[in-house]
């Protein structure tokens, strides 16, 4: 019974901090509880211990790509929200975001409403903090 009051998770993934700072804001006004990593090998750790109920995933980050932290988290749990969200707006880049696994491709910049609604749209509302 608690599991479900509890907010939603979100973890955010990107090695820009203003970015990180900016949504994490936004993602808590809104009612989510916030992680972020800055990088795809902590992102990676995080899901462990934070566990996402989404995760908004950056492509281009040092060490590990955005794409190798999608497959090591769809190995842990496929069922896993991945909001790829990157500066890469090519539609062959969209392309192979989805086609490597994430849920859905949002490109920066992003409106918050479209960041929300996504969000919203992947989790279904959030638990009121009662």
């Amino acid at each position: 019974m608690e599991e479900k009051s509890r907010p939603r998770r979100v973890l955010v993934v990107d090695d820009d901090p203003h970015h990180n700072r900016i949504v994490g804001e936004l993602l808590r006004h809104a009612g989510y509880e916030v992680d972020v990593a800055w990088n795809s090998a902590e992102a990676v750790r995080k899901n462990f211990d934070f566990r996402p109920d989404l995760v908004l995933l950056d492509v281009m980050m040092p060490r590990w790509s955005g794409h190798s932290a999608c497959a090591a988290m769809r190995c842990v749990d496929p069922s896993l929200p991945i909001v790829v969200v990157s500066a890469k707006t090519a539609p062959e880049d969209v392309g192979e975001g989805l086609g490597w696994g994430a849920t859905r491709y949002l490109t920066k910049p992003f409106d918050p409403d479209e960041l929300l609604g996504t969000v919203r749209a992947l989790l279904g509302s959030v638990p009121s903090k009662t």
